[in-house]
């Protein structure tokens, strides 16, 4: 029999799958569960998924940081074929977005050790064929996926294509496996055509539907998730995790109330000295920019963190005749807007604009003459648009030959001219759908996840909560039909990798 292990976590999309699984009696599962101490006792008790063994993850990190053993980490690192620093890196809880703590290198590589340990030590006693994981978002998880992947287990990474409510599962997260290739029964849409499709695709439109959802709809849960933390005991493991070192109650509390009027202070600013209407704005190139911090800049563009320094590239690199048009992503309402300084260094710029985030994506990218972007979905966007695109990494719509990937910073100034000539092609779109169609599927994770979260009270600065077996059973018989979807896909998954054993 195969055996798949799973890293299951606070979302429970992986424990959905692991039911659903159990019952073809095709494959052992083993897993790793990621959760803190009250939802710990569910799955210490539970009888809904047999698992062969669990392991708790948070009791390999638990003990005090000493000091690592580098020696052991270089092994890791050869052995693996990793760079540890540059996947510390990639973890907001290790850089400047992290406002409760400061860790030093020892007590980083101290942990990292640890965690390198309890994995290859729980990889010997399962030797899986493949590791079921959701979409890797912290340093840990990456580590996990890297370290099965070098030892030949398959990844069924599952996570959001990026278009539309269609999903995916790839060994790496934001690229499909499958190769691009040319269809003779693709669509031939045109350009207006293919204008209306991508419309019901918007991603800045699902943005603020998820802001909406998970952060303004949501309100009382919120702050009851919130009052929760200050009034209740905590487990006797919460100071001993490192993602709670220096999250103290008078911490919480005082950046809570600094962060209210940050907001306040900041979105004033944007309203002042941003620019709302672009009808008279021509000759110019579109950077949007990132959220932060977001998985898509953190862990698929470790180079490329810096958006300033990226901006400030880009100005220098323009044409004489043109201006660069940088707009906020509007979900940076969320996390309270960037500082102030940060956008008066943009503003100081002569050749560059910075536009108020409530402007229309859409119609900055239709007067745009190109589109640059790190990592995100606009870049795509600007494709149906028939505009083109560069981006500093390689996207799931890289295959398109109206994208062009930069390799190194000084080519920006000949890359831009160079592609400013570029025409897009609809074939080349149409084809593109019908590939993404192909090896993507219809989930509404976000939905799921969303009423998990809220259903049982996953939220606000500490993510543990109790989960009651009926509860539990109910919500796994609410999804039954989307679980059922999620297994089918896996399974089609691990039949493409045995085809190509074979």
């Amino acid at each position: 029999m195969k055996k798949i292990l799973f890293f299951t976590d606070g979302w429970f999309l992986n424990f959905g799958i692991a039911k659903h699984l159990q019952n073809k009696n095709e494959y052992e599962l083993f897993s790793i569960i990621n959760v803190e101490e009250k939802a710990k006792k569910f799955f210490q008790q539970q009888k809904i998924v047999l698992y062969k063994k669990i392991w708790f993850f948070q009791d390999s990190i638990l003990t005090e940081l000493k000091k690592p053993d580098v020696n052991y980490l270089r092994k890791v690192e050869s052995k693996y074929n990793i760079n540890l620093w540059e996947l510390v890196y990639s973890d907001r809880d290790f850089l400047s977005y992290n406002d409760k703590y400061k860790y030093n290198d020892n007590e980083i590589l101290s942990l990292v050790e640890k965690e390198c340990k309890f994995f290859e030590r729980v990889l010997d006693y399962v030797k899986p064929d493949y590791l079921s994981i959701f979409l890797t978002t912290v340093h840990y998880q990456e580590l996990l996926r890297i370290i099965c992947k070098a030892r030949g287990v398959k990844i069924l990474m599952l996570g959001p294509a990026r278009f539309g409510n269609r999903s995916m599962i790839s060994q790496e997260g934001v690229m499909l496996d499958e190769k691009y290739e040319k269809y003779n029964d693709a669509c031939s849409k045109t350009f207006s055509e293919l204008r209306e499709y991508i419309i019901k695709f918007d991603a800045t439109k699902e943005g603020k539907k998820y802001t909406k959802e998970a952060f303004e709809e949501k309100g009382w849960e919120r702050y009851t998730a919130i009052i929760r933390f200050f009034l209740t005991k905590h487990s006797n493991n919460y100071p001993n995790l490192y993602y709670n070192f220096g999250r103290t109650r008078f911490r919480i509390l005082k950046n809570k109330i600094i962060n209210l009027l940050r907001k306040k202070h900041r979105y004033y600013f944007i309203n002042k000295h941003f620019e709302k209407n672009i009808v008279n704005l021509t000759n110019f190139i579109y950077f949007p920019l990132q959220m932060e911090p977001e998985r898509i800049i953190l862990m698929n563009s470790r180079f490329f963190t810096n958006q300033l320094a990226i901006i400030t590239n880009i100005s220098k690199s323009l044409p004489v005749d043109y201006k660069l048009l940088v707009k906020e992503h509007p979900v940076m309402k969320v996390v309270g807007w960037r500082n102030t300084a940060y956008y008066k260094e943009i503003m100081n710029l002569p050749n560059v604009k910075l536009i108020h985030p409530s402007a229309s994506n859409v119609e900055i990218i239709k007067n745009s003459s190109m589109v640059i972007t790190i990592a995100g979905t606009t870049g795509l966007e600007a494709s149906f648009y028939g505009k083109p695109v560069i981006t500093f990494t390689d996207q799931f719509y890289s295959c398109l030959p109206s994208v062009h990937k930069i390799q190194k910073i000084e080519d920006l100034p000949y890359a831009i001219r160079t592609h400013l000539k570029t025409e897009v092609d609809a074939n080349d779109i149409n084809n593109f759908i019908r590939y993404i169609e192909n090896h993507t599927f219809e989930f509404d994770y976000m939905g799921i996840t969303l009423d998990f979260t809220y259903r049982f009270g996953f939220k606000g600065p500490i993510m543990d909560a109790e989960l009651p077996f009926k509860e539990i059973e109910l919500f796994l018989n609410d999804y039954e039909s989307e679980f059922e979807i999620l297994t089918n896909e896996h399974i089609k998954k691990i039949k493409k990798f045995e085809a190509m054993e074979k």
